[in-house]
């Protein structure tokens, strides 16, 4: 999807009419089993860190050192690994933080996201604020990137349908869509493909990743917008709608 100064709704309808192959490389990946990543395809609930960090909130340097962890996650959304990343002196937080992650962590898929795995990772990176926080706001926070930046992403084995089998632009209610703002931050461009169906009141009742030319994430985040975007004008309708899109960041 391009961000220019044309119409946003303009630049929708410019993008999601053709569909264009993924570029496939010695280097895309295949997801589906085992081998998957959701980082950033949902909610991933830890507890409160800074019930496990605050005793190594020195080693953290006021924001200037981070704490990196890659989870495993099974198909309930129940934590069953964690490894750290980090220097030697943030160590034992990483030790403390997986112990309460194998304790408590669950990972919640945003509603209708289908996402076809055994097991997969997510992965976050912790740090603390910078200076005296605030009273009532936690001390330490939360991050996810996106793994895999810059390799083409392959959601399983989904076979898209032949026109004739599935909805087109004509069939559907939309908006204009936004440039997911994590990925607008990060300069994260994509051609994604994703299958969106609808229930019986015509709103978007599930959507599955079909491929990412570059990281799953913004799959899942246009996933989301598709969402917020799309309805059918005619319910109900079992034939999935195929959106195609390429968010690209505006040239200056």
């Amino acid at each position: 999807m391009t961000l220019r100064s044309a119409s946003p709704l303009a630049a929708v309808l410019a993008c999601v009419q053709a569909m264009p192959a993924v570029a496939q490389d010695q280097a895309e990946i295949i997801f589906g089993g085992d081998v998957f990543d959701v980082t950033g395809a949902g909610v991933l609930d830890l507890s409160i860190l800074d019930g496990a960090l605050m005793p190594f909130r020195r080693a953290f340097d006021q924001g200037r050192e981070r704490l990196g962890l890659e989870l495993t996650i099974d198909a309930a959304g129940t934590v069953q690994d964690c490894r750290f990343d980090a220097n030697e002196k943030l160590a034992p937080a990483g030790k403390a933080l997986c112990t309460q992650a194998l304790r408590v962590g669950r990972f919640q898929p945003y509603p209708g996201l289908v996402l076809d795995y055994t097991s997969a990772t997510y992965r976050l990176s912790i740090r603390s604020h910078t200076g005296q926080p605030i009273k009532g706001e936690a001390t330490f926070r939360m991050s996810t990137a996106y793994p895999f930046e810059g390799r083409p992403v392959t959601f399983g084995s989904y076979a898209i349908p032949p026109e004739n089998q599935r909805l087109t632009l004509a069939d559907l209610q939309y908006r204009a869509m936004e440039y997911p703002r994590d990925a607008l931050q990060n300069a994260i461009e994509a051609q994604v493909i994703v299958a969106v169906t609808f229930d019986e009141q015509g709103r978007v009742s599930t959507c599955r990743p079909v491929r990412s030319s570059n990281t799953a994430r913004i799959a899942y985040d246009t996933c989301l917008e598709a969402r917020r975007g799309f309805s059918l004008r005619k319910a109900p309708d079992a034939r999935p709608y195929v959106w195609v899109t390429h968010w690209r960041l505006a040239e200056d």
